[in-house]
């Protein structure tokens, strides 16, 4: 750990994995990798993610994901702040319509925030963003979608007593003449020594409004190294 917080220096982070592989009326492998960078300033915060999810049923994938996500927040004052969010997915297991269609998303989060809390142990933080989607796939056939859309979102942390956390994040996405789409991310983090770590994270998507990404609902217990 000592030569990994030496190799980034000022940034901080986390690397984490899940495993399970289940042999009974079927044979199943679960896996998942991810590596989180964070660094601060005074008044900027950047947070960098790369993580990859794959699943096999029967020799059958289901999942094979890769995902980056980055943030950049700028505090105005200790009330306002700016940010922007790229994520990029990669999707090579999805299925639209019963066919094959992989996909790539491209989306780019450009919004507005107010703090409602900025206590240390408690932060609770809403506001509005301004979003792109570009979409790749294959199904029906390989084509390029994008639209703008407008989000409402609202982020919590918490710190807890015995060196527990806990984070979420909500947005909402209005649709015109369609469903809403929403998507939540809950993750409860335990803090085992100074170097290792446990989170039990909940994950939700529905109606994505770019079209293309299939709803899910995912439950994961990580083991983490922090430097």
């Amino acid at each position: 750990t000592a030569k990994v917080r030496n190799y980034f220096g000022p940034w901080h982070g986390r690397l984490s994995f899940s495993t399970e592989v289940v042999s009974d009326v079927a044979e199943r492998n679960n896996s998942s990798y991810e590596v989180h960078l964070a660094r601060k300033w005074k008044a900027d915060e950047v947070q960098l993610n790369a993580r990859y999810d794959f699943n096999e049923t029967n020799d059958v994938v289901t999942t094979d994901l890769v995902k980056l996500t980055g943030q950049w927040r700028h505090e105005f004052n200790k009330q306002l702040f700016a940010h922007y969010r790229p994520t990029s997915e990669w999707n090579r297991a999805s299925r639209y319509r019963g066919l094959p269609n992989d996909y790539v998303l491209l989306q780019q989060e450009v919004g507005v925030g107010y703090h409602v809390l900025t206590k240390p142990s408690r932060k609770l933080r809403v506001g509005v963003s301004q979003n792109l989607f570009d979409t790749w796939n294959t199904a029906p056939g390989a084509e390029h979608t994008s639209r703008g859309l407008v989000s409402a979102f609202e982020e919590t942390e918490f710190a807890l007593p015995w060196r527990i956390s806990i984070s979420q994040r909500g947005v909402w996405y209005p649709v015109h003449r369609q469903k809403d789409g929403w998507e939540n991310r809950f993750e409860v983090n335990k803090k085992l020594t100074e170097t290792l770590s446990m989170s039990l994270r909940h994950e939700i998507r529905r109606n994505y409004p770019d079209g293309t990404s299939l709803d899910y609902d995912r439950l994961k217990l990580l083991f983490g190294l922090d430097f």
